[in-house]
């Protein structure tokens, strides 16, 4: 575990929100400056989906609200694809960068791969040999909220299930590593603004 990074990390969006400028700074100093600006906007991207999660969360028992809780879970599974889509491409820049600290991301990258490849293509990611279609099947947690997909992984030779907060999760807990000294400016605009 990272020192002064919370085990498990938090759900709550304002105290998460210190760990993605934490991991901004960290890929920053691995070289990845673009990689690093994505990563404020995947957190900024983060605030919209955890309030969705919420809200979908609270409207579950809700069974007047059904319409608006079936718009909401599907207006939140397309923010949370986008949101997977991004984190690929973060981390797909890093691995290209060959920075050394990509050894510690490989296990959330190599399911972000097995999943975005039937997001995006609508295909298995092809372990060997020629891609079979496939399309994961949506999920939610009922008592969190949280948007997840069922899928196969050929790496593993096995269905798994993944949400979007528990690969932000991962993420974090590898990339959130406190610096020795914050900057003496503030970045990442409002996401930055430990204050507010």
């Amino acid at each position: 575990m990272n020192e002064g990074i919370p085990d498990p990390i938090p759900a709550d969006f304002d105290q998460r929100r210190r760990l993605w400028i934490y991991a901004s700074l960290w890929l920053n100093s691995t070289g990845c400056l673009y990689a690093s600006l994505s990563v404020q906007t995947l957190g900024y991207a983060e605030r919209m989906i955890l309030d969705m999660e919420s809200r979908l969360a609270a409207l579950v028992k809700d069974h007047a609200g059904k319409k608006a809780r079936d718009w909401l879970l599907s207006e939140c599974s397309a923010h949370s694809v986008l949101w997977v889509f991004g984190l690929y491409e973060v981390l797909r820049t890093v691995r290209a960068s060959q920075a050394p600290e990509f050894s510690r991301l490989l296990p959330v990258f190599q399911k972000l791969e097995a999943l975005r490849m039937p997001l995006a293509k609508h295909e298995a990611k092809s372990h060997h040999g020629a891609a079979p279609s496939h399309y994961p099947t949506s999920c939610w947690d009922v008592d969190s909220g949280q948007v997840g997909w069922s899928f196969y992984d050929p790496r593993l030779g096995t269905m798994q299930t993944l949400t979007r907060t528990s690969l932000s999760d991962e993420f974090l807990q590898v990339a959130a590593v406190k610096p020795e000294h914050l900057p003496p400016f503030p970045i990442g605009g409002p996401l930055g603004d430990f204050e507010a």
